[in-house]
């Protein structure tokens, strides 16, 4: 593939720690609520074929693709990031900077490993990177190019941490965090602290203070559905009252997600007792403590830039051995796009598909592979397949209920070519590329009419968004492509045969 292609084909604008102060990248924060539109309009906008926003405590960054569509140039890309987060493009496109093609596949293995983070090789980005395809792909903006890119460079960064060893003092910012409270004389042990924020992150706080042998008070939202797991030896206490304990704490860490501050300057020194000797600790992006609290007397503010690392020289062999491994990674990401674009110069033009409704009520069903894809495609397939068979070394806990049930039959072992025995469909789900192409090969080759989730040019049909209304069966497809569009078009489907009387 030519270089100019390569950067047609991938393109990212970002901010990130060493590019913008923490205020800064507050205002590049999307609340939940708002995050899936959003995303789906940046797409619209870009006219992009898929779009994956990494947002995390020390980065915003928007990437997409052009598969077989046009690229815009860099400044649109930015626009839209900034339209996205409706803040002035002049006034903060010193904060930003774009990549593309090789630049940009390279970039984004070195995040996923660490060595883009402000504590170089920490533990918790590579799950983040994780998280935000897994997001794109829920909503129904990503595509096949990011969906292995993510994939590849998570599988990369995997490497890195298991056959790499960097000499560093912290893996995270909460042990940066306790290292700095040790320094400033804060002695932890039997202290009282204070933990806002029940995600991985809060978790991840409370824990790390309770192996410092301090009391460690969780705070819990009265409103949140469901079961809360309070780490062990953590006391829960409702939100709604975190200001009356403050007066307790010696120190207070806080890691939401939460679009306001989960501590105000008023309400701290209005509801709260003497606050002499406490230290506060915003490890969230926006932020989550006041910062005026900086001013109250007694008190002492730590935001996320506080916890930085430099890479240092003694892990100069360290830093070669993992651009090793990220390097053929990412050459594995580019052989697969060669050879993709190889398929599609071969293969005849794809016209409209042609709906054909078939019959499984005899046929037995294959899925390779036991996640979330897997699972919503075998919970669309259950009212029609005669036999539903999955293969894998695990399984999501609603595959197993409907095993339980006797709906379905889970074989709890890894691929080989044996799976595919007796098989008249097959839908390979993994989240390996190598599986993945060796499944599909194996199915063209003994001709078992094959679906692979992460490949639209290697399916000989597309799983369709199916709404059934008494003896009425519809099927809407976009040919791989739009899947949120698929899903918009199946919710109207399905109002009007409910609402119509056909």
């Amino acid at each position: 593939m030519e270089e100019r292609n390569r950067d047609e084909l991938i393109c990212m604008v970002g901010t990130d720690h060493s590019l913008a102060p923490a205020e800064v990248r507050s205002a590049f924060s999307l609340p939940a609520d708002v995050r899936e539109d959003v995303t789906a309009l940046a797409r619209a906008k870009l006219g992009a074929t898929g779009v994956v926003l990494l947002a995390t405590c020390n980065r915003t960054e928007l990437w997409a693709s052009f598969d077989g569509v046009p690229a815009p140039p860099d400044d649109p890309l930015f626009t839209v990031m900034c339209e996205m987060h409706m803040v002035d493009p002049e006034q903060n496109a010193r904060y930003f900077a774009t990549r593309s093609g090789e630049f940009a596949v390279g970039y984004l293995f070195q995040v996923a490993c660490g060595l883009r983070s402000a504590i170089v090789a920490e533990d918790q980005i590579v799950s983040q990177v994780k998280q935000a395809i897994a997001y794109s792909r829920e909503i129904g903006v990503a595509d096949s190019v990011l969906e292995v890119l993510f994939r590849q460079a998570v599988t990369a960064a995997k490497q890195v941490k298991s056959g790499v060893r960097f000499t560093r003092a912290y893996a995270t910012a909460v042990d940066q965090a306790v290292a700095l409270l040790g320094e400033r004389g804060v002695n932890l042990q039997d202290a009282t602290c204070m933990v806002i924020g029940n995600g991985e992150y809060g978790r991840l706080a409370a824990s790390t203070l309770v192996e410092q042998g301090a009391e460690v008070l969780v705070t819990v939202r009265q409103y949140t559905h469901g079961a809360v797991t309070v780490p062990r030896g953590c006391e829960s206490v409702p939100y709604v009252d975190r200001y009356k304990y403050i007066d307790r704490c010696t120190v207070v860490m806080s890691a939401t997600t939460s679009p306001h501050y989960t501590i105000r300057r008023d309400r701290l020194e209005g509801e709260s007792g003497p606050l002499e000797g406490l230290t506060l600790i915003d490890l969230a992006i926006p932020h989550d403590i006041d910062p005026d609290i900086a001013e109250v007397p007694g008190c002492t503010l730590h935001d996320i830039d506080s916890f930085t690392t430099d890479i240092g020289a003694e892990n100069a062999q360290a830093i070669e051995a993992a651009q090793r491994l990220l390097a053929q990674g990412e050459k594995e990401f580019w052989d697969w796009i060669g050879r993709r674009e190889t398929m599609a110069h071969t293969k005849p033009p794809m016209g409209a598909l042609f709906p054909l409704f078939v019959d499984l009520s005899e046929k037995r069903a294959v899925f390779v592979g036991g996640g979330t894809i897997a699972l919503r495609r075998v919970r669309t397939l259950l009212p029609f397949a005669g036999e539903i068979v999955v293969y894998a070394p695990e399984f999501t806990p609603e595959l197993e209920r409907f095993a339980d049930d006797g709906a379905i039959k889970l074989v709890y072992r890894e691929y080989d070519p044996s799976v595919l025995d007796g098989a008249d469909i097959a839908f390979i789900c993994t989240n390996s590329n190598e599986i993945n192409d060796e499944a599909w090969a194996e199915c063209k080759r003994r001709d078992i009419f094959v679906n692979v989730c992460s490949d639209r040019f290697k399916c000989d049909f597309y799983f369709p968004g199916v709404v059934q209304s008494e003896g009425m069966v519809v099927g809407v497809s976009a040919g791989g492509k739009d899947h949120r569009r698929v899903r918009q078009v199946s919710a109207r489907v399905r109002r009007l045969l409910e609402e119509e009387d056909l």
